[in-house]
């Protein structure tokens, strides 16, 4: 079992339509434990410290003990979310003390993980739980239960690790647009419309943070998502290169090397994963 996770892990609220307007989501409360809501589909708004913020499908949230808050579906929007409610017995300095709501630029790659994560929970809890609002703690003897326990960990790391992020609000905004679109070309113009601003003015906010222009942060990381699918998945080079956009395994060729110094062949060679290593690359 994830050994940063008291057992047993409650499960609460999972897959069921809300009762608008009942006492449950209409009041304010807090809890001993953390709370991790990630929706599913539809639309709430939720109160907190931080005022009342609409959360939709692909939102993850991250409730510390003691946070008050509350959750009002939105009628009609077919509003579901997986609950997951845990006590952390160590290291707990990593861990906030407010409520954080996950980069809406990372909706739609969440919304993936969430769908698949639920079918993982599907296998663990009982059917009739998806059909009632009803708790249900986790036996540690349940198979899948260490595999969804550290899927809730991990969802919980990556959301605390945001929110810890020393990178300026700006250039990480940038970034995870980028990583929105797995590595497929986003536009300057896209950018500084995403920020409601001029491409000049944005260039000149991003060298005031990063010392480099917009394409370049673009580019960059770009090349990081490249970089990840070379050294850790079978996915051939020139497949890759197709679904970065790229039509021309030359230019493809070309974009990598000026960022790297090496060609996207050499680099997985030399970064490929043991286990791997001897799998002949598909180009």
């Amino acid at each position: 079992m994830n050994k940063e996770l008291e057992k047993p892990i409650s499960i609460y609220l999972c897959g069921y339509d809300f009762d608008v307007g009942s006492e449950f989501i209409s009041q304010m409360h807090r809890h001993s434990f953390y709370q991790l809501n990630l929706v599913f589909s539809g639309e709430a708004e939720m109160e907190s410290s931080k005022g009342r913020r609409l959360i939709t499908a692909g939102d993850a949230i991250l409730i510390p003990p003691g946070e008050e808050h509350c959750l009002w579906p939105r009628p009609d929007s077919g509003f579901c979310d997986y609950s997951f409610k845990f006590f952390v017995k160590e290291n707990k300095e990593d861990l906030p003390e407010y409520i954080i709501f996950t980069e809406s630029e990372l909706r739609e790659i969440q919304l993936v993980w969430i769908k698949a994560l639920g079918e993982i929970f599907r296998s663990v809890a009982p059917p009739e739980l998806f059909n009632t609002s009803k708790e249900f703690p986790l036996d540690a003897a349940l198979p899948g239960v260490e595999l969804l326990e550290q899927l809730v960990w991990g969802f919980c790391r990556r959301i605390i690790a945001g929110a810890n992020s020393e990178e300026p609000w700006l250039i990480r905004k940038l970034k995870l647009l980028v990583q929105s679109r797995r590595g497929a070309p986003v536009t300057v113009a896209e950018c500084a419309g995403h920020f409601n601003c001029t491409a000049s003015h944005l260039l000149t906010l991003v060298r005031k943070t990063s010392g480099m222009t917009t394409k370049e942060v673009i580019d960059r990381e770009r090349i990081k998502i490249a970089k990840h699918f070379l050294a850790y998945s079978d996915i051939s080079i020139s497949h890759l290169a197709l679904q970065m956009c790229f039509n021309d395994l030359i230019y493809f060729d070309k974009f990598f090397h000026k960022y790297t110094g090496e060609t996207p062949r050499n680099y997985r060679k030399r970064n490929r994963l043991p286990a791997e290593s001897n799998v002949p690359d598909k180009n």
